[in-house]
């Protein structure tokens, strides 16, 4: 019996609540809608007159020789993030160059770099239009690799001087295998015994043949070189072409509808607490 009368305690309270809400809103529903109206209409315009800004993100690979990273990402997005790179990177781009000190400050402010993968990041960068975001992208992979050239540098130069050595024991080959072929080399010119012709052949062949296995040797050495600084195993770092730009400041509507939500709240509780003692009594 108890809790038949507390369900209709509750039917009773929330009719009479209903009831007081729509004589509190009703009396004032000219004042609610105009009011909330206005709010949004003002917010939209409001919103309209701010500053357009782009958000690019993009993914990042990261530069490697003879198939190594030259940095891992983590410590490669902390010198990204650095304040000293930000600058020396905006310093040369066409967005910074182009911007006013506003725009400047919304590139630094929000550039990100953040670690992806095992060997790529995440960049994200805003500015005032498409194109400056792309631009303050761009600036900073140029500014990582001209940064990253003092280790790819001495990198690219040891494997260059072993292509040199390498070329230079492969033209002594060739050199001793034009020797070997001329045909004094391997039948002189003067008469001499047979015997000794034959094992001076014999010679000359053992020697051919040794000299052919160094040359394959060296060449193979060359090729495995080659493949060391090719752009399979050795690359710069370079921006992904999935760059995704969005705009993400003015968004009038979306702004307008969240301030409408707020303003249609109040305008409802403040009707609620000033609705007269007459139309509570009733």
């Amino acid at each position: 019996m108890s809790e038949r009368q507390a369900q209709i305690s509750i039917a009773v309270y929330a009719d009479e609540l209903s009831t007081f809400f729509g004589r509190s809103v009703g009396r004032r529903l000219i004042t609610i809608a105009s009011g909330t109206l206005a709010v949004m209409l003002i917010v939209f315009l409001v919103s309209q007159m701010m500053p357009a800004i782009y958000t690019a993100t993009a993914t990042v690979r990261l530069a490697r020789v003879d198939g190594q990273d030259l940095s891992t990402p983590q410590a490669t997005a902390v010198q990204m993030n650095s304040p000293a790179f930000i600058n020396r990177a905006m310093a040369a781009a066409s967005a910074a160059d182009r911007g006013d000190d506003r725009n400047r400050r919304t590139i630094l402010d929000n550039f990100d770099a953040r670690p992806k993968t095992s060997d790529s990041l995440t960049l994200v960068a805003a500015a005032a239009s498409a194109e400056q975001v792309r631009n303050a992208l761009e600036a900073a992979i140029r500014q990582l690799n001209n940064d990253q050239e003092m280790l790819r540098g001495p990198l690219l130069s040891d494997i260059n001087a072993q292509i040199a050595v390498t070329d230079a024991n492969i033209a002594s080959l060739m050199r001793i295998r034009e020797s070997l072929a001329t045909a004094d080399s391997i039948t002189p010119s003067a008469p001499g015994d047979p015997s000794t012709l034959a094992l001076r052949r014999v010679w000359l062949l053992d020697l051919t043949t040794r000299n052919e296995e160094r040359l394959a040797i060296a060449s193979a050495e060359r090729r495995a070189l080659e493949a060391r600084i090719g752009p399979t195993k050795t690359y710069p770092a370079s921006l992904s072409d999935d760059v995704t730009v969005v705009q993400v400041s003015p968004r009038p509507v979306r702004h307008a509808i969240f301030a409408g939500a707020i303003a249609l709240l109040a305008l409802l509780l403040y009707a609620m607490i000033r609705t007269p003692g007459q139309a509570r009594a009733d």
